[in-house]
């Protein structure tokens, strides 16, 4: 599938808009919100996280990296405690950013999904659609690196619902996307780029639609009308390996 995804794609970087129905790109202050600094001096000590699959393939002494390498990297970052930096910085970046879309009122995962795919690693996740695991439609999700995403080392989304045509969603550092993975297939590829992703995502869901910005109630209103008559909202039964 790899080679089929890249040859219809030319690689390009950094785009002004991405373009996949109704996601909305957000912009922030790295300086007020350093995930970056944070992760790469607490978490995993480096100087520069990008290139974090040459630190670890030097400390793991190991010259091919794996999908297992990414696993034991995302989880150094899923056991972070409450009380750790990264989420005195997650919250309030969440009440600050998300939550001034929506009328400060919102739930969230409280723990969001870490990401880690090393330069040079295959495929960190299999293509799916969240609402076909979260049984959730009704959640916005949001896709927050810490490095700048592109091409081969960040997450790949089908055009338009059903289009099974998929495009990178490049994102600079200081960016984070909201958009539709509920119901827009996705996954990932080989890491091809030299440089390692570090991320993380997480759903909300806002409780009061008279609050909430146009921006947030535009995302899921790309919908089709006949979303189950053309299966993509019927549950799969297939396993998915977690991105």
């Amino acid at each position: 599938m790899e080679e089929r995804l890249k040859s219809r794609h030319p690689k390009w970087r950094f785009p002004n808009m991405v373009a996949i129905p109704n996601a909305h790109i957000i912009n922030y202050d790295i300086k007020v919100y350093p995930f970056r600094e944070m992760i790469s001096k607490t978490v995993f000590r480096v100087p520069e996280l990008r290139y974090l699959h040459r630190y670890w393939s030097r400390q793991s002494k190991k010259d091919t990296l794996s999908y297992q390498d990414n696993l034991s990297l995302r989880a150094a970052m899923q056991n972070l405690s409450q009380e750790s930096d990264f989420y005195k910085i997650y919250h309030p970046w969440v009440a600050n950013i998300i939550g001034a879309k929506v009328g400060r009122k919102l739930s969230y995962s409280l723990h969001p999904k870490f990401r880690v795919h090393l330069s040079g690693t295959q495929s960190a996740s299999g293509f799916h659609r969240d609402a076909h695991i979260t049984k959730r439609p009704e959640q916005i999700n949001v896709y927050l690196p810490f490095t700048d995403v592109f091409d081969g080392n960040t997450l790949w989304c089908e055009d338009d619902y059903g289009s099974e045509n998929f495009i990178p969603l490049n994102l600079t550092y200081g960016q984070a996307l909201l958009w539709d993975g509920g119901y827009l297939k996705h996954g990932t590829v080989i890491n091809d780029t030299g440089f390692t992703r570090v991320s993380c995502d997480f759903r909300f869901h806002y409780k009061d639609e008279s609050l909430a910005d146009n921006d947030i109630r535009s995302v899921l209103s790309g919908r089709p009308a006949d979303l189950y008559a053309r299966g993509l909202a019927e549950v799969s039964l297939l396993f998915i390996r977690p991105h």
